[in-house]
């Protein structure tokens, strides 16, 4: 590949690597909710951006490092603000488990060379999609979830995935297949409407006074049946 598209293709990463971070960030600082946000989602999501970073400092190739790079403030800035805003608490072993397998696909390269880190940080956006997904359609309320920074990852990853495909890196095409899956999930769900979403999914009922089981209304929220009440 000519070394020009190259680095249009890796100046192109980067600015959307920085682009699609950023409008989640902004939204939690503008709400005082994280509702439909996953902490565990953000927190791999901050992991991978430091080992990309590093992975691609040790290689000394600036398209590697340079994406994730931009990506870490805004990404660990909408991690607290998340976890200070209420969001989504579920499964939060896994950023846990996915540093402990990032770190020992890290260690292993004294011995067995750079193929199992590869492989793992190729499918890295899984563990900030899959749980992304999940919260989102198990969640009555997505309101605090950036859409545009969604669609900015659905183009990201079209992009690395078209690099895949012209530069044979077969990781990148992994990534761009599964953020565009898991971006397309999220996306979807912000775009049915509350009715259509309290047919589709069934949400276990709040909790109400001494433990009782309230019966809420789909498309009513706890200060509207207060207000009624």
């Amino acid at each position: 590949m000519p070394l020009e598209l190259t680095t249009l293709i890796g100046l192109a990463a980067t600015l959307l690597a920085f682009g699609y971070t950023v409008p989640q960030f902004r939204k939690l600082r503008r709400t005082t909710s994280a509702a439909g946000v996953s902490i565990a989602a953000l927190g791999c999501s901050s992991i991978s951006n430091v080992a990309w970073t590093a992975y691609g400092t040790f290689e000394r190739d600036v398209w590697v490092a340079l994406p994730a790079a931009v990506s870490i403030p805004a990404t660990a800035g909408a991690l607290v603000l998340a976890w200070h805003r209420g969001g989504s608490r579920e499964r939060l072993w896994l950023p846990v488990v996915w540093a402990a397998v990032v770190s020992s696909a890290a260690l292993s390269t004294f011995w067995v060379g750079h193929g199992p880190v590869t492989v793992v940080l190729g499918c890295s956006v899984a563990l900030l999609v899959t749980p992304a997904a999940l919260t989102a359609w198990r969640s009555a309320d997505v309101t605090a979830i950036a859409v545009s920074g969604w669609v900015m990852l659905v183009v990201d990853a079209l992009l690395a995935g078209a690099y895949g495909v012209l530069a044979g890196v077969d990781a990148n095409v992994i990534y761009g297949a599964v953020a565009v899956t898991g971006s397309l999930a999220v996306l979807l769900r912000v775009g049915v409407p509350p009715h259509v979403h309290a047919r589709l999914v069934r949400l276990p009922a709040p909790a109400g006074p001494l433990g009782a089981t309230a019966h809420v209304t789909p498309g009513v929220t706890a200060d509207e049946l207060s207000l009624v009440a």
